[in-house]
């Protein structure tokens, strides 16, 4: 009978701490490079994109790691609509098995949490992902960084 070779990953959460701003605007920038975007392209969100301590400390962002390396990051971020803020892989944990554990991660944080829905804007490439999840298309918005619409999605624990 043959077998899969494909071993699940052995795959750590750990807390983000306020210092690693830059490695998350990192994280972020190398997990766009994925989808083809511009060299320019990526300079530029690199550029704009920052996090700083008090959102690091004020959400719950949580690094996503392989065999002791940091291969991407999601954060929740509360308030009057919870939002899952970011998800992010680098390109070498991505179509292994990672997103997926990460998300069943992110379901296990948000119920702690008490929260029963939240929002995602996602980036276009990753729709499909967050759809086959059990995300629900709610409507688009403008992304001023992008310059073009994203879809806004919506994920009940139910």
């Amino acid at each position: 009978m043959p077998t899969d070779n494909k071993a699940t990953p052995l795959i750590t959460f750990k807390v983000a701490n306020g210092g690693q701003g830059n490695l998350l605007r990192d994280l972020l920038i190398e997990s766009k490079s994925y989808w083809g975007y511009s060299t320019e392209q990526l300079e530029y969100w690199r550029s704009i994109v920052k996090f700083d301590a008090a959102y690091i400390q004020e959400n719950k962002v949580v690094l996503i790691c392989s065999t002791s390396k940091v291969v991407g990051f999601f954060a929740i971020k509360r308030g009057d609509t919870d939002k899952l803020d970011h998800l992010w892989l680098l390109p070498e944990a991505i179509g292994k098995g990672i997103g997926n554990i990460a998300f069943d991660e992110i379901l296990k944080q948000c119920t702690r949490l008490g929260i029963l829905t939240f929002l995602i804007t996602s980036d276009p490439d990753a729709e499909g992902f967050y759809l086959r999840k059990g995300a629900i298309q709610e409507s688009h918005i403008w992304s001023d960084a992008q310059k073009r619409m994203l879809p806004q999605l919506r994920f009940s624990l139910s």
